[in-house]
């Protein structure tokens, strides 16, 4: 039982370029075993190369705008030691507001679940009547932790922001490393 033709699949002689499948079938027809060896002999497979598909219009540009928003990524990020992108001031406000906007969600919802929260828990400990003044207390006791956690976040990335603008003053060595950078006389700084 012969297996199905490979579509496409030649051979390459030194003479020609034939396709595997009427050269069996001619060695099979023949009965020419010797004549098929002496074929194979220095041949090689030539595999056809397979059909292209046809890619629509739409496709092929959004790959050509995809190509080029992947050479602008390579290139800023190879450059961006040299020339740091600049930050837009719409940029700035944009973070700003997302910022201010989290912080003020977050300063709102955590007394009030932590108040529902003191509510349901105290239905078991505490009157109906002193329920809602245990939420009230449990929620402006959230507010003041909530303050506090705000303001030490907002100390440590100004501490932050100051120590990378003292570090970028100093220059890349350090602000000794800046002063012998430019010093005009030739002579290396020593080590110890």
């Amino acid at each position: 039982m012969a297996a199905p033709p490979v579509e496409g699949l030649k051979l390459q002689t030194k003479t020609d370029l034939r396709r595997v499948d009427e050269l069996v079938h001619e060695c099979e027809t023949t009965g020419s075993s010797g004549r098929l060896r002496d074929t194979l002999r220095g041949a090689k497979l030539v595999f056809a190369p397979p059909p292209q598909k046809k890619t629509s219009e739409a496709v092929a540009r959004r790959r050509n705008i995809l190509q080029a928003r992947a050479e602008r990524r390579a290139y800023d990020k190879m450059v961006e030691s040299v020339a740091p992108r600049p930050v837009r001031p719409e940029e700035r406000v944009a973070t700003s507001l997302k910022h201010s906007f989290t912080v003020s969600a977050n300063m709102i919802m955590t007394p009030v679940g932590v108040g529902a929260v003191g509510y349901r828990l105290a239905k078991h400990k505490v009157p109906e009547k002193h329920r809602i003044v245990v939420a009230l207390v449990c929620g402006i006791g959230m507010l003041f932790i909530e303050m506090i956690l705000f303001l030490a976040r907002t100390y440590s990335v100004e501490a932050h922001a100051a120590k990378r603008e003292r570090r970028a003053a100093a220059g890349r060595f350090g602000p000794a490393g800046l002063r012998e950078a430019t010093r005009l006389d030739g002579v290396a700084p020593k080590l110890d």
